[in-house]
């Protein structure tokens, strides 16, 4: 029996969707409102099957149905397919240890997740606009009807720049998803040697909520400006719905990376974890976040005052209190503690 193919492919998984969603007789609906216009009144309730979807996106060249979809089934088979079995352990506050396997699948889920977007894919395509308006304004100074690229001959002739972008992103498409997919498979090797996972529940009232968006798993390193998005030191943080995140933190050693270190913050605590979560997730939006109603309306009214840069004022306030944290962090390294 012959498979239908997958034309309209997710780049965020249904499967994590839905822990974000309500449900109406079997279909899943999820609160959204574009980053374009981030008021209230934008807020729409799409069915997740409209959610983070691009037409082909992971489709390759091939003759045969099973090569067009190589991507596409990887990732629905090996992946999508067991996500329900990753929430469950993640979000069971009786679990407090993975096996190997679980650990991987853990791992290799959220890592999967962090590549598997069209952020990197749009980055790139961005960049290479700006390349190609600058070489296609040479060549047009020079009088030529052709510019060099990477050693190859680039043929301007009856040709605007946005069609020479647009045949960059076509033709360059499949390699891109293919770089993903080995980018994130390198990056599962080298996480899995000392991620230990970290689970953090918020406690308070249903206005503290997490939300998510279309570039769901977010990555950070303290003390470093520069980040490479591909450094297994980075920690990768992703919300598992409105009241869990989970973080893969790279300090685990061959005694705790089994482990689940799970956390439950209550008051200031809890407010503080919410804000910076919710951050990230617009930071690293492309198109939308996403959540349920409450916890959209919420982000939305508090937004301009709790995303606003401190005043001068402010910041002297704080820094008696920033040397305190400080001293304590101190403290508890020199202990061995973090």
């Amino acid at each position: 029996m012959v498979k239908k193919e997958t034309k309209r492919q997710h780049f965020v998984p249904r499967a994590y969707l839905k822990y974000f969603s309500l449900e109406k007789s079997g279909e899943f609906f999820i609160n959204a409102v574009p980053k374009a216009s981030p008021t209230q009144d934008k807020i729409f309730t799409p069915n997740i099957k409209n959610v983070a979807i691009e037409k082909d996106i992971y489709t390759l060249p091939g003759d045969s149905e099973g090569e067009r979809q190589l991507i596409e089934r990887l990732y629905s088979d090996n992946f999508e397919a067991h996500y329900d079995k990753v929430y469950q352990i993640l979000t069971d506050p009786n679990k407090k240890e993975v096996t190997k396997g679980e650990r991987d699948l853990i791992i290799s889920t959220v890592v999967t997740m962090f590549y598997r977007t069209t952020k990197w894919i749009n980055s790139h395509n961005k960049f290479m606009a700006r390349v190609i308006h600058d070489m296609f304004a040479l060549a047009k100074r020079a009088g030529t009807d052709y510019f060099m690229f990477e050693k190859e001959r680039i043929s301007i002739a009856g040709k605007t720049e946005e069609q020479l972008a647009d045949e960059f992103k076509l033709e360059n498409r499949p390699s891109q998803v293919l770089t993903q997919l080995q980018v994130a498979l390198s990056l599962i090797e080298a996480r899995s040697f000392n991620d230990g996972i970290n689970i953090i529940k918020l406690n308070d009232g249903i206005d503290n909520e997490f939300i998510t968006s279309d570039n769901p798993v977010s990555y950070y390193r303290a003390g470093v400006n520069e980040i490479m998005p591909f450094d297994p030191k980075n920690v990768l943080s992703v919300p598992l719905d409105n009241k869990h995140i989970l973080m893969l933190m790279p300090y685990a050693d061959t005694e705790t990376k089994n482990l689940i270190i799970r956390r439950t913050d209550s008051a200031m605590m809890s407010v503080a974890q919410k804000l910076t979560a919710n951050y990230n997730q617009w930071h690293n939006s492309e198109k939308f976040i996403l959540g349920t109603e409450t916890g959209l309306k919420e982000y939305l009214d508090k937004k301009e005052e709790t995303e606003r840069p401190l005043t001068p004022e402010e910041l002297k306030q704080a820094e008696p209190r920033r040397k305190a944290f400080e001293e304590v962090l101190k403290k508890a390294k020199d202990m061995g503690l973090i």
